[in-house]
């Protein structure tokens, strides 16, 4: 099959991670496919085989080239004043039009059209959403407020979600989603539970690196974005109970970097752990950093699926997590669950020294196993494949 990947950016994040897999995962089980992306941004991230053909379509500066697009522009802004969040979906207007303007002209140096286009995130499939192809599938990678466009909620969500072929990447997500659906009264033409693919191969070769270039002290790992939305400060603040009233030697290192750094670094300081908590900033390929870590500790307010604590498993790491919305349940079942805790610091912090201090029995294994199983590559394309294919839609 003829394949597209589309993400906003290929700069490094969480779901630029998972298109970027979901592109290899195609290749490998033999389809030709090719990754888009829509913001003029550095590649950070991209294909395994770099025969793999990567594309920018920039639909803001393709909007903007035209007399049009620049007046429409400052109209959306002037809008976005009076209807919260609506410059997005008011641009899309000119966005897609650039979009499908680009995806003919690859298709007709391609001499092929693709069979299936696949949308990796709310941000991305917001830039197309005035287009209506039945080829197209919108896969919802995280939560979403029931309001999120305030009082227009209703129509965005009909323009966005109604009679598209939608993917939730957890039953976390797709309960957000149906609940959203019914709410608005929102008709999609399908939505499908199909979760993320990890790349086991890849993660056990890039994990192998010497501990000792990444910190030289035994150390518990946080590691993600630093926005609000993953929830740092909770972290350090269950560390610093871990510290004080459990005794614990590691070090934290937080791997990661984003807008609430200076936030996180002075919540360091005011806790008098400056010496113990090291932000080590931006990390590629993070593989070893969880390979090496004594435990990887997940503080999110929400997680659409959660792919850094199946890569932590992956890479051997003991987790603990927090009970978010989302996919986290879904990951740890079984003995996993006991090391999930509420959203407070003690909570947390007790979850954390648990999973420290409890010998991984075969029961324990084996559920690991068993959760790493449900991202293998080449079900999810199968599951793709089986689900969107022509004849499989008809």
């Amino acid at each position: 099959m003829k394949i597209a990947v589309v993400v906003n950016s290929l700069k490094v994040g969480g779901m630029e991670r998972v298109a970027v897999n979901l592109t290899n995962a195609f290749h490998k089980a033999g389809h030709d496919v090719e990754l888009i992306y829509l913001k003029d941004r550095p590649i950070e991230l991209q294909p395994d085989d770099p025969s793999v053909p990567v594309h920018l379509f920039d639909v803001k500066k393709a909007a903007l080239r035209t007399g049009f697009g620049a007046l429409w522009m400052m109209a959306c802004r002037l809008a976005n004043i009076f209807a919260r969040k609506s410059y997005a979906r008011f641009f899309a207007y000119a966005e897609c039009k650039a979009f499908a303007k680009s995806l003919s002209a690859l298709e007709a140096s391609n001499n092929t059209k693709f069979d299936l286009i696949v949308f990796r995130g709310h941000g991305t499939f917001e830039h197309v959403w005035p287009l209506q192809d039945p080829r197209f599938v919108f896969v919802c990678e995280s939560v979403q407020g029931q309001h999120h466009y305030g009082r227009f909620s209703q129509r965005a969500f009909q323009g966005i979600y109604g009679n598209r072929n939608m993917v939730c990447i957890s039953q976390g997500v797709m309960e957000n989603f149906q609940a959203i659906t019914k709410l608005h009264d929102i008709r999609p033409r399908s939505a499908t539970l199909i979760s993320n693919p990890l790349e086991y191969d890849r993660i056990a070769e890039q994990s192998q690196a010497d501990k000792n270039h990444l910190h030289p002290r035994p150390y518990i790992l946080g590691l993600g974005r630093l926005s609000p939305i993953k929830n740092v400060p909770l972290l350090i603040e269950a560390y610093h109970i871990l510290v004080n009233r459990f005794g614990v030697t590691q070090d934290l290192v937080i791997v990661g970097e984003g807008r609430e750094r200076a936030a996180i670094e002075e919540k360091v300081a005011q806790l008098g752990l400056s010496n113990r908590v090291f932000l080590k900033g931006q990390q590629m390929p993070p593989y070893p950093w969880f390979a090496h870590a004594d435990l990887f500790t997940l503080s999110s307010k929400s997680e659409g699926l959660g792919m850094v604590l199946i890569e932590a498993l992956a890479c051997g790491a003991p987790v603990a997590a927090t009970r978010c919305p989302g996919g986290v349940s879904q990951i740890m079942q079984g003995p996993l669950s006991d090391y999930l805790a509420d959203m407070t610091p003690e909570a947390l912090a007790q979850a954390m020294y648990n999973a420290l201090t409890t010998p991984h029995d075969e029961d324990y294994q084996a559920a690991v196993q068993s959760s790493l199983a449900q991202f293998d590559g080449q079900r999810i394309v199968q599951t793709y494949l089986d689900t969107f294919t022509t004849d499989a839609m008809q």
